[in-house]
């Protein structure tokens, strides 16, 4: 009798001790999913993606200058350029905001440019074990797309644009870019668009963003530049067709005595 109770003493006091220890477990494990949901955890996210186990890759440098391209140009075809699962990552920022997927940020950017809400449907949020993205979404981005849509002045993001890094990767040289600018009247002469790229090269390269990445001749080239996408983008690519944006262009850089702008279209390529 006394080795019974002797034996028992000691399991119930175990018991209680396990007892104690799983409710103390339980405490500050429901502590630590509420503070998670409450600061915005991805895991908790209602975000479109969600990348738990490190299933992304962080973006190429190049990725980011086709998102700028495709900005400038307000078409999605550089988007597709990108790798579906490059993620850029915001540090500490708000959330909802802290990641996003590039491609979807390169849509969602040439949709609310254009102002062109269809493109958003390709926007996908995204989220980490421990970052949301959720805020860009399709739904997000069809609102800043309509409230560009009517407005004269777009409110847009601008990102900045190696243009020569660009030109080069779709085959131009500098001799036919000087060609090119000479023959739409942007120089007078070979000579003076060789002294201006010497010379004053931001001059030089800002005639060649606003005209020759908006003929269609760079447009084709585009497929032909280095790529992080699948075969499937690449279809993709081809299926999309030249639609030129106007451009505003100043009086030609050496005649400039006046600053008012001239608006036209691209010319579109012969044949």
């Amino acid at each position: 009798m006394y080795l019974v109770k002797f034996v028992r003493y000691p399991v119930n006091l175990l018991m209680k001790s396990m007892l104690k220890f799983t409710t103390r477990l339980f405490s500050v494990a429901t502590f630590f999913m509420m503070s998670a949901s409450l600061s915005g955890c991805g895991l908790f996210s209602d975000a479109d993606e969600k990348f738990l186990f490190g299933d992304t890759r962080k973006p190429d440098a190049l990725e980011y200058e086709y998102r700028a391209l495709a900005n400038e140009l307000h078409s999605t075809k550089p988007c597709y350029l990108i790798h579906p699962q490059s993620l850029s990552r915001g540090g500490f920022g708000p959330v909802g905001n802290q990641v996003s997927l590039l491609r979807s940020r390169c849509f969602a950017a040439v949709a609310e440019s254009s102002g062109d809400e269809r493109l958003c449907d390709k926007v996908r949020s995204a989220s980490t074990l421990f970052s949301s993205g959720a805020n860009l979404n399709a739904e997000s981005c069809r609102r800043t797309a309509r409230l560009n849509h009517d407005r004269r002045i777009k409110s847009v993001v601008s990102y900045r644009l190696d243009v020569p890094q660009i030109v080069s990767l779709s085959g131009y040289d500098e001799e036919e870019i000087d060609a090119y600018l000479v023959s739409e009247g942007r120089f007078s002469s070979l000579e003076v668009a060789m002294r201006y790229r010497r010379d004053q090269s931001s001059t030089y390269w800002n005639e060649v963003k606003m005209t020759l990445l908006h003929t269609e001749e760079f447009f084709d080239r585009i497929v032909h530049m280095p790529g992080f996408g699948t075969s499937d983008d690449q279809r993709k690519m081809n299926a999309l067709g030249w639609n030129p944006r106007q451009q505003r262009l100043w009086t030609p850089p050496d005649e400039r005595t006046h600053s008012a702008p001239e608006i036209r279209l691209p010319a579109q390529s012969e044949g």
